[in-house]
């Protein structure tokens, strides 16, 4: 087996039953559009556009992609971070579906005809259960395209044990959590899950003793006891100026979606000096790269030094299927020390000795019915937590540069992303090409 299976563009699952399901569905609907009428014209829209959701929800899809071209409509579900084709039909007057579905979005039934950012959002019964779709809307060179985020609280884990951490990871972030002060990140690409894994940092520690605010862009769920504001720019709303009012409410927890700029890093971490616990996001490709982004947005090394707890990184890998997976020996040894040559030479023979650890259960996947032929199903998380120490702190305000950071904290025992993904490839949980493939932008 070949540890570099490097799947840039993994490939399409095959259609599934579901699908084909769908587009025969659909097929009758179009059928019965020919005998025309408003009411029949309006009815099928609703039809269709329940149809669509249901089966979206069957699958597990975290997206809707609504795309216009020409005369045809292509549906897409994104599943397990993949996108795939569910739906390529011809688009009729008779199936007024992106009108249906902008009208329960809140919007126009007509796209404006000069550009004008839309978002909206909706709460459907779909399959019995009340679900949240959010809608947003981009004007493309061959007409509309809609994107619904499907909020289904069902499919989310909101307990910190259903997240993926290794339990020393685990252990650590209970024990951050009940901090009485200071600012921890969480950092990973958008669709990573950093919002999901702050939720579940709340509700571990939501109690009636204690004041939780949130300032968002969106609001993704609501969560009970916990108060929640969305921004708006549009109305001044923003970040700085909500953590401004936040800290005017008497908290004891702050949650930011995101902090953007200087302005609202410097109120954050002067908030976790005064008392209050402060969780946020940022956009870095590992944990120790937030250093460095807070000195890019101007915040002093003393604030950082003082403030920050610490930092994790994270990301999602496709969990093979229980069903199908098929059984494999470690990697050669010569394909192994080619691939740590690229690493830094400590994270490297940590990563070698992983690899080859007894016990593996290594992976990989061959594709069935209950996969639609793609050998994964679900995700897991893979985590890279560090804690500013003291020999740390003293490198910040050194002003040393993240590649130092992060040897440290590698020597002081941070498993790095890539050493998380290569031990649920070990267990069985993912494979090595999948760990590979979503680790590719930091080895």
């Amino acid at each position: 087996m070949s540890l570099f299976k490097e799947e840039k563009n993994p490939t399409p699952p095959a259609v599934s039953a579901q699908t084909a399901t769908l587009a025969g569905q659909y097929e009758t609907l179009l059928k019965a559009a020919q005998k025309g009428g408003r009411s029949v014209t309006i009815d099928l829209a609703v039809q269709a556009g329940d149809l669509i959701l249901e089966h979206a929800l069957k699958e597990k899809a975290s997206d809707i992609h609504f795309e216009t071209q020409g005369n045809m409509l292509r549906v897409r579900f994104r599943v397990d971070g993949i996108l795939y084709d569910v739906l390529v039909t011809p688009r009729v007057a008779e199936i007024p579906l992106t009108q249906r579905l902008r009208v329960l979005a809140g919007f126009d039934p007509e796209p404006p005809t000069s550009y004008r950012a839309e978002e909206g959002r909706f709460q459907k019964l779909i399959a019995g259960r009340p679900v949240q779709v959010r809608v947003s809307s981009f004007p493309t060179i061959n007409g509309e395209k809609l994107v619904l985020r499907i909020l289904d609280r069902n499919q989310m884990a909101l307990d910190v044990e259903q997240l993926g951490m290794a339990q020393d990871t685990m252990d650590m972030i209970r024990k951050l959590i009940r901090n009485p002060y200071g600012i921890f990140f969480v950092t990973g690409a958008t669709g990573s899950g950093k919002t999901t894994t702050l939720y579940a940092m709340l509700k571990n520690i939501n109690s009636p003793m204690i004041n939780i605010l949130t300032l968002e862009d969106p609001v993704e769920y609501r969560l009970d006891g916990i108060n929640q504001a969305q921004v708006s720019s549009k109305t001044g709303f923003t970040f700085s100026e909500g953590l401004r009012t936040a800290l005017r409410q008497d908290p004891n927890v702050i949650m930011l979606g995101e902090i953007r700029d200087y302005e609202t890093a410097e109120i954050a971490m002067r908030a976790a000096l005064t008392g209050h616990l402060v969780l946020a996001t940022l956009h870095t490709i590992n944990a120790p790269s937030v250093v460095e982004r807070l000195f890019e947005m101007g915040t002093p090394h003393f604030l950082i030094s003082s403030s920050v707890l610490g930092a994790m990184a994270q990301r999602l890998v496709r969990k093979v299927c229980t069903q199908c997976a098929q059984s494999v020996a470690a990697p050669n040894e010569m394909v192994v020390r080619e691939f740590v040559r690229i690493l830094d030479p400590v994270e490297g023979e940590k990563v070698r000795e992983l690899l080859f650890k007894p016990g593996a259960q290594y992976k990989v996947e061959k594709g069935c019915a209950a996969c639609r032929n793609s050998g994964f199903s679900g995700r897991v998380g893979i985590f890279e937590l560090v804690l500013l120490n003291e020999k740390l702190r003293a490198l910040v305000l050194e002003k040393s540069p993240t590649d130092v950071l992060r040897k440290t904290a590698i020597d002081l025992g941070m498993r790095t992303l890539l050493m998380d993904g290569v031990v649920k490839a070990w267990s069985g949980a993912t494979t090595l090409g999948e760990v590979i493939r979503v680790c590719s932008t930091v080895v």
